[in-house]
């Protein structure tokens, strides 16, 4: 078998593995069940936003070390902070301790760049598009597996929501006991370029021991120098093409959004089942549906390569959480989030591939990426604390301003787009005339 198969299939099977988490689409009746005493505004105002402030601040310290640490140590963390998450929400029941379950999420969620970026550093630059798709293809396979099997346990009522979490819990410790199989990575892709590992020495009565200490330090201040001046240099270069720019604003906007929807969307079932009187709840089997047309959305998005769809598109996911929230129906609402999924996976992978058509050097797919998912993630922050702990709105409030936000990025897209259209007239019928 090729080395690089070989790699591939075992990141896979972590990023797979990491996925199974099939208490996910149950979480808020978990929280809001008879395990814990919490209300809803708590889960609301104090709970999830501890997640994403802390997705957001760790983001920027794992977006900055993944590279340094040469990405298999935080793929590792990654799966124990996982294990961590759950072992807090199975065996803990106060406010506090949620909150600092949130704080690990935070962190399991920050460490998935590390997965994603992975491949970068091991393959040769001719396989990336396949071995990315595969990635995302393990993710999604994961994803798909929660759903369904989270919605098949609690129907046939073979588990409660609070025994999912330790499907949930089991499946980390076995993504963290895979993640070590991983090969390690010699060089970063901007740290230690150069690098490479140089034995310990143990001897102490080796007099040059300490010029060779001396040595080390000043040659990883020159590594960590030259590769925040090639990060710095890689960012400049790609964000200054229009293209590059434009496709990023939308990726980091379409992210935010997207996640904003997904974090909150439970309550506005519940709060739609309870006001409809619909006792069901099928969220796994909505979660398996958006995740499985959400990857036929992004196989569809590459026959649309060189089609500008993005206002049409930001348009109908606007549409469609406007009536899943408009619409007291909880099957409604499961349609027009689905809706919204499947064309997020659409336009965040047009949007991938468009800005990878503008890179000329490869190291910076993984870094615009990482900048792309950082931003979006902050975005999402300013969302949380705008919509929710400063205007305390409710929660069919929140998602008639996301529908109105989404409606808002497609006139500007659609504004943009008009925009440069006229320019290029103007160009052609200029260069005509000469």
């Amino acid at each position: 078998m090729k080395e690089w198969i070989k790699i591939t299939l075992i990141l896979c099977a972590f990023g797979t593995l990491r996925e199974i988490r099939p208490s996910e689409p149950f979480v808020t009746e978990f929280l809001l069940g008879e395990w814990r005493n919490i209300t809803e505004n708590q889960l609301n105002q104090e709970v999830y936003p501890v997640g994403t402030y802390s997705y957001l601040a760790q983001l920027v310290v794992i977006f900055l070390i993944t590279d340094f640490l040469r990405f298999k140590p935080v793929i590792i963390i990654s799966g124990l902070s996982g294990i961590s998450v759950y072992a807090v929400l199975l065996w803990t029941k106060s406010l506090q301790w949620l909150q600092v379950s949130q704080f690990l999420y935070g962190l399991y969620m920050a460490t998935e760049v590390a997965y994603l970026t992975y491949i970068y550093a091991k393959v040769d630059s001719t396989k990336y598009a396949v071995v990315s798709s595969y990635t995302r293809i393990a993710a999604l396979t994961g994803r798909f597996l929660s759903g369904l099997s989270s919605q098949l346990l609690v129907h046939y009522e073979l588990m409660d929501y609070r025994d999912l979490n330790y499907i949930t819990f089991t499946a980390q410790i076995l993504a963290s006991f895979w993640a070590l199989w991983l090969p390690s990575v010699p060089y970063g892709i901007y740290f230690h370029r150069n690098v490479t590992a140089h034995p310990v020495t143990t001897n102490i009565e080796d007099k040059s021991t300490s010029d060779e200490l001396n040595v080390d330090k000043r040659s990883l201040r020159k590594n960590m120098w030259e590769a925040c001046t090639l990060i710095g240099r890689h960012a400049r270069a790609a964000y200054s093409r229009p293209k590059v720019l434009a496709w990023s604003a939308l990726y980091a906007a379409a992210l935010a959004l997207f996640v904003q929807a997904q974090t909150y969307v439970q309550l506005l079932w519940k709060h739609i089942q309870e006001k409809s009187h619909t006792p069901v709840a099928y969220n796994g089997a909505v979660e398996a549906l958006q995740t499985l047309l959400g990857a036929f959305g992004a196989f569809l998005s590459s026959y649309f390569a060189r089609a500008e769809l993005p206002a049409p598109v930001l348009a109908v996911q606007g549409i469609a959480v406007f009536v899943a929230t408009y619409i007291p129906n909880v099957f409604v609402s499961y349609a027009g989030y689905v809706v919204m999924g499947m064309l997020y996976h659409f336009t965040i992978t047009m949007a991938s591939a468009k800005i990878a058509s503008q890179l000329s050097d490869e190291s910076c797919f993984g870094l615009i990426f990482g900048i792309n998912t950082l931003i979006g993630t902050a975005l999402q922050s300013i969302l949380t604390a705008v919509l929710i702990q400063s205007l305390h709105l409710p929660i069919t409030s929140q998602y008639y301003a996301i529908s109105g936000l989404f409606l808002l990025t497609a006139s500007g897209w659609l504004f943009g787009w008009l925009i440069n259209s006229v320019k290029q007239k103007k160009n052609i019928s200029i260069n005509n005339q000469y």
